[in-house]
């Protein structure tokens, strides 16, 4: 019997210890008097795993997942701490202080907060930042009285800011997003949106047990062609077998377009009688074709994409690092498709392309700095804001289809 106690408490250490090596664990204080900081909130973003400090200031997150990730450390009233490990590091033990956020003052030529934002811009925002996806429809802001709101009429610049943690109920997917927005910002003339943020995710199959089936079905349609799907295929050299076609791209300008629009503005124009309506028509030939000709090239876009027909290789794009990271590199643009995921009905309505059926996602990246990303196993790009995303995944790619990082597709 006492060898029984005594090999039972063995395997007890055993799995303890082993728990421990995939730790952090540490203290946070307030930087200007060294007391501790209670009730800060301490996770690793995009995952579930998540704490917050004790009387002590203290905090432990264990059975963390393999992989490069950010440990957050925020609390009301102190600047957010982000800071990045690895697996391979673990255990930490960690001693972290929060700065006072200095009191902000409005600058004279700063535009101030809308009074009535939520109510101006509340549903552009969420159409922008949950989506318009079939998911979207079943996601809910259940705080969104903490966003501010700021619209620059001079930039044509929306900016929105939260003054605490949304939380984020997708009854899709079946997550509750607790989602520390750190910026969101709208440039009409730039024609781009950008937002970033800090997410702990909490499985709501706990709570809607029925649900289970259904919330795993919708998040493997979600993963299936997503970016985390892409970079993980990538990772792995297995871009041909998870059904994505990678084609170099190249954008130059629409020089006949140019040229028609250039000639239309400065030729003398000339009235010709078509299809039962008066027209003016530039220069001096009155032929039908020409009027045609000139009609159909000014509906072209303003650029020309010149796709090249070779199929790239995870090897042409990725270099090893020392670590267990890789680098992602490419120059002007990829086109990317997805050949196990068509697109959403949704997206047809979106673009003004309802009169088609859906065919296979089709996006476009391109290196905004022109230089390499940082990606691991687990689908994670850095900086995210560095790898600029076009056509599909610029429509999908919103917190309606947001998946934690640990996220394990059931694939067969």
């Amino acid at each position: 019997m006492r060898r029984l106690c005594l090999a039972i408490c063995l395997v007890l250490s055993t799995v303890a210890f082993s728990q421990d090596k995939r730790s952090i664990s540490g203290v946070v204080v307030n930087a200007a008097n060294k007391l501790p900081v209670v009730n800060a909130s301490v996770f690793v973003n995009g995952t579930s795993r998540g704490a917050v400090t004790d009387a002590n200031g203290r905090f432990y997150l264990g059975s963390l997942p393999a992989g490069s990730y950010e440990l957050v450390i925020s609390s009301v009233g102190f600047s957010t701490i982000v800071y990045p490990f690895s697996s391979d590091k673990l255990p930490l033990e960690l001693s972290l202080e929060l700065k006072p956020k200095a009191e902000e003052l409005e600058p004279v030529t700063v535009e101030p907060f809308e009074r009535d934002g939520w109510k101006q811009w509340g549903k552009f925002f969420t159409e922008n930042f949950i989506g318009t996806s079939a998911a979207a429809k079943l996601c809910e802001i259940r705080n969104p009285k903490v966003l501010r709101f700021r619209y620059s009429k001079k930039r044509r610049v929306l900016e929105v800011m939260a003054d605490k943690p949304l939380i984020i109920e997708n009854r899709a997917l079946g997550y509750r997003i607790q989602y520390q927005l750190e910026a969101f910002v709208y440039d009409w003339n730039a024609r781009s949106q950008v937002f970033l943020g800090f997410s702990l995710f909490e499985d709501l199959a706990k709570e809607h047990r029925r649900m289970a089936a259904r919330y795993l079905e919708n998040r493997q349609r979600a993963y299936q062609g997503s970016v985390m799907h892409f970079i993980r295929s990538l990772y792995n050299n297995r871009l041909k077998q998870e059904g994505f076609e990678v084609q170099r791209l190249k954008r130059e300008v629409n020089l006949e377009k140019q040229r028609v629009r250039k000639l239309k503005a400065t030729e003398p124009r000339r009235s010709v009688f078509s299809g039962g309506q008066v027209v003016s028509l530039a220069g001096t030939s009155s032929s039908y074709d020409s009027l045609n000709y000139y009609q159909r090239v000014l509906m072209e876009p303003d650029s020309i994409e010149i796709i090249s027909p070779a199929l790239l290789t995870a090897d042409s794009l990725i270099a090893f690092n020392s670590d267990s990271t890789k680098t992602f590199y490419f120059k002007d643009y990829l086109q990317v498709v997805s050949n196990t995921a068509r697109e959403e009905e949704e997206y047809l309505e979106f673009t003004r392309q309802s009169g088609r059926k859906p065919s296979y996602q089709r996006s476009v990246a391109i290196l905004l700095e022109g230089t390499p990303v940082t990606i691991d196993h687990n689908g994670m790009y850095i900086p995210p804001q560095d790898l600029f995303l076009l056509d599909y995944w610029a429509w999908s790619e919103k917190i309606a289809h947001l998946l934690p990082w640990d996220y394990v597709p059931d694939i067969p």
